[in-house]
Formats: C-alpha cells, structure tokens, sequence
C-alpha cells in the first residue's frame, strides 16, 4: 500500500540520488513528457524511463511494447482489454500510427493521485530535447536512466535484434551528446554484454527482479556494472558493502512509501527509484 502521507520523521540524506520512476507515475500518465517536466520540478536526480521500437524503427518511451491495457485506448478509441492487450503490438505500428494512439484518457486504477492527461507515446529524442530545453530554462541539472525493454521471447515479435534495439537507443544518446549523463539499465543481460562490448562508453545498470537471485544474476552478467539496480526487497547488508567496495552505485527499485525508502537509506543505498519523488525527497530532508 502506498504511504506518502501521514506521520513519519524526516533524515538528513541529501547525497541520496532520487529517480522518477517513468517520470512521476504517482502524479502524472507514466513515460510522457508531462511527467518527465513534472519530475524535473520535483528536483528528480535522475529521469527513469522505458523504450520500446516501432515498425519503421522509432525508440519511443513505454513500459510495455504493447499498448497496455490500464493506460491505452485502441486505435479506434476503445478500451483494450488485458486479454487483448499484446495484439496491440508497437513493433508492428508506424510511428505516425502510435502518435494517433492515445494513453491516459481515463483513471490509473492503483495510482489515484495521477492526473488525466491524454498523450501518445513520445519519441525518446523528443522527450530529450523537450526536457533539455526545460531544465536549461531553469537551471535543473539531472541525468538520464534509459532502461531497454528486452527479452528473448520477445526477439523479432515485440522488438529487433536485441543488437539492432541497444544500438538504436545507443544512437539516440550520441546523436544528443548525453552520454556523459545517462546510464542505460536493463534486466537482459544479452543487451547489456553487447553494450558494454560496442558502446563502452555508456554506463550500465543491471536489473534485478523480486524473483531473480542478484548473485547468480551478477556471475552471469560476466563484469561489474555501474550500478545494480536489484528490487528493494533484495537490499541486505551484504549488498551495501559489496558495492561500496567496488564503487558501484545501489540504486533499488521501486519504492513508493516513505517507511520502506528510509530503512533501505539507513542501511547504505545510494539512490530510491520512485513514483512519488516529491515525497522521498521530503522524507530524506531535501
């Protein structure tokens, strides 16, 4: 359950990184523009988000390569049902066909406080050129954290060559000179061995679910990446010290009440993945 409000004490941890999780999910339509602006006025450290691939090869910002039923209105402007949802497949839409697709016409049914915004799914160079402009405009510094939706099963139905996908989100970066700040994170650990090999000089996040072991995830990776972004409920002890000891950064993920966020930051972590950046950085005396 969500605790963003309500009675709790407050710590002086200013050096924690906070990232929006998908910009700001608790407040705004998830991977828009609004809520990348929305999550830079929140003082975010970092602007999490996901990209997926169109047909005519367009990195775009979803969490989904699929129109997701909870957020999205078909082509025609009916409800997609999530027996029905992955028929709605990107990779098999034109950019110009997802522009007419429409996202956030209605109520997220587990985040009440997100407004109702309708938006397609933007370009990830737009959403980085609208966000530069932004946070030049009023002196916001951050960094991008770009997560690469890809899977095996998914290979050549939802999305390319997991090669061709790293290398067009990798192309992106170049192309907007940010590679000295964005990090590019992933749970497939074929995308991030081919990145670290083609693309050496993006920082990398490795991913890791609830139900994955960080350990064998990390041995089968081959090589220490710049963070390890595991779900909150694998931070131990253990951890902390393992990644201090190798300068890599502790960044969990995601973690939406203020109980939970404080514990992992006592405990070490160097950063809190979140929908509700506004109420973490509160809670951390920002």
């Amino acid at each position: 359950m969500l605790l963003i409000t309500g009675i709790f004490t407050s710590c002086k941890h200013s050096n924690i990184e906070i990232h929006g999780h998908r910009g700001c999910r608790g407040y705004w339509p998830e991977n828009s523009i609004y809520g990348m602006i929305a999550a830079l006025q929140m003082d975010v450290d970092a602007l999490e988000m996901d990209v997926v691939v169109t047909s005519d090869l367009q990195v775009i910002l979803s969490h989904e390569p699929f129109f997701q039923h909870e957020i999205c209105l078909d082509p025609n402007g009916n409800r997609i049902y999530e027996s029905t949802q992955e028929a709605y497949n990107i990779y098999e839409f034109t950019y110009e066909q997802v522009k007419k697709t429409k996202c956030g016409t209605y109520p997220h049914p587990r985040f009440p406080l997100q407004k109702q915004r309708e938006y397609f799914k933007p370009k990830l160079s737009d959403v980085i050129d609208t966000v530069e402009v932004f946070a030049k405009n009023k002196g916001k510094k951050f960094y991008y954290n770009i997560e690469i939706k890809a899977r095996d099963e998914w290979e050549g139905i939802f999305h390319p060559d997991y090669r061709a996908f790293a290398d067009l989100v990798a192309g992106v970066i170049y192309r907007h000179k940010i590679v000295d700040r964005c990090l590019v994170q992933s749970f497939h650990l074929p995308t991030l061995q081919y990145l670290r090999q083609a693309h050496p000089a993006l920082r990398l996040a490795l991913l890791i679910d609830a139900d994955e072991k960080p350990s064998e995830k990390l041995d089968m990776l081959g090589f220490l990446p710049d963070v390890m972004s595991p779900h909150y409920s694998h931070i131990l002890p253990q951890w902390v010290k393992f990644c201090n000891s190798r300068r890599i950064k502790l960044i969990p993920w995601t973690v939406n009440d203020i109980p939970t966020a404080l514990k992992l930051i006592k405990m070490g972590v160097h950063g809190i993945i979140t929908d509700y950046p506004d109420s973490i950085a509160r809670a951390t005396g920002r």
